[in-house]
């Protein structure tokens, strides 16, 4: 077995509540800002600063108080107000744009339609909870080797992920609930059978796990949320207030950090340095995508932040495939990565559809195992969007 697929860490690492962090980064994405939200405006912790279109996806709170240094197309810049005694006077033209405290919801008498709505005014994406389902399995493994997460929210915050269930199973309508952990963890949660399966990743993945617990793979009637999910979920059901913080896993510790943590703090925070060459990667060493520097802030979905020193791995070469069979015996889903990536290659996408390119789960294997180091997951991307098939960057949205 190779040991750097185990996804359990071989000793604890708690989490550490960072609630000083000086300055925010917002990602908006498709979140429009209030036009309130302007450069000078005081906001509170939890005041809404940006909706989103669409119904599933949830609407951006400041995640501090303080005031509105920056605000660009891409992300709103908040700066924590000074305490009373260091404040200076107020310039002239500053706004009050979030002040108005905030109210905690009680979420008793929805039903489930209402409470999706709610959710998604206080910050909750529902789309991963409000799939009908009869089997809705908790996802308590690390995603990715390198996360290190998934136990220690099990150990810590265990009253919040029961919350969280108890939403999640109003939501869904589901009639049976497990936890799937690592042989490792031994911690159960109210309203949910508990399963035990060995930390091999890519057994975190969704379709891997479906048949771990089920033995089918269609996952007719099934319904699978992951642990960070579901702690956001918790924290918004314990206390009926907008969703201001995450728990995320970078350079090797875990903190909770407030939402637009930028990650130059987390490097400060883990006595890491970016030097010339090195790659900063949001998500996990498989999936994860490279971002352009640490100034980027945390997002509700970043569960982990990797930096990758340079020549810390091979690197990727558009070297031609050798036939070597490696990744065939690699892949999870029984795909033929190797026609797959040659066919995405010379932009045959059709035939990737012949080959299945839809069932793929973009788990990387064949990728790690490639002894010429092809950019398989890349191609497989490229094919996916100009065939209109949905990716992984895409559904984690």
């Amino acid at each position: 077995m190779d040991k750097r697929l185990i996804l359990s860490p071989e000793e604890r690492c708690p989490i550490a509540v960072l609630d000083d962090v000086a300055v925010v980064r917002l990602s908006l994405g498709e979140h429009g800002v209030l036009k309130t939200i302007k450069r000078r405006a005081k906001v509170v912790e939890g005041a809404l600063v940006a909706t989103h279109p669409g119904p599933d996806a949830g609407d951006l709170h400041a995640p501090i108080s303080g005031v509105v240094k920056d605000l660009t197309a891409t992300y709103i810049e908040i700066e924590r107000e000074a305490p009373a005694d260091e404040k200076a006077e107020a310039a002239p033209g500053d706004k009050a744009a979030g002040a108005e405290p905030v109210e905690p919801v009680s979420f008793d008498d929805l039903d489930a339609t209402a409470l999706a709505g709610k959710l998604k005014e206080l910050g909750i994406s529902p789309a991963p909870f409000t799939r009908p389902c009869e089997l809705l399995i908790i996802n308590g493994l690390n995603p990715e080797p390198g996360m290190l997460y998934a136990e220690e929210l099990l150990f810590e915050y265990k009253p919040v992920l029961e919350a969280g269930l108890a939403l999640a199973r109003r939501l869904s309508g589901a009639s049976r609930s497990v936890l799937v952990q690592s042989t490792a963890c031994f911690i159960s949660l109210q309203g949910a059978d508990m399963r035990q399966v060995a930390p091999v990743y890519p057994a975190s993945l969704t379709c891997p796990m479906i048949r771990a617990v089920t033995g089918r793979e269609d996952g007719a009637g099934v319904s699978v949320i992951r642990l960070h999910a579901l702690f956001q979920l918790g924290l918004v059901a314990q206390s009926g207030r907008p969703l201001t913080r995450t728990v995320t896993t970078a350079f090797g510790k875990n903190y909770l950090v407030p939402l637009g943590t930028p990650v130059s703090v987390l490097l400060e925070r883990s006595a890491h340095t970016l030097t010339s060459g090195d790659s900063l990667i949001l998500g996990g060493a498989m999936r994860g995508v490279a971002i352009a520097g640490p100034g980027r802030g945390i997002r509700k979905e970043d569960d982990a932040v990797l930096l990758l020193k340079k020549n810390g791995r091979p690197s990727l070469e558009d070297n031609p495939c050798v036939s070597c069979g490696a990744c065939v015996s690699a892949c999870p889903m029984r795909l033929r990565p190797n026609m797959l990536s040659r066919h995405a290659e010379f932009e045959r996408y059709e035939d990737c559809r012949k080959e299945y390119i839809d069932v793929c789960i973009e788990c990387g294997m064949c990728g790690y195992v490639c002894p010429t180091c092809r950019p398989m997951q890349q191609l497989f991307r490229m094919a996916k969007a100009s065939l209109g098939l949905p990716t992984f960057q895409r559904s984690l949205r």
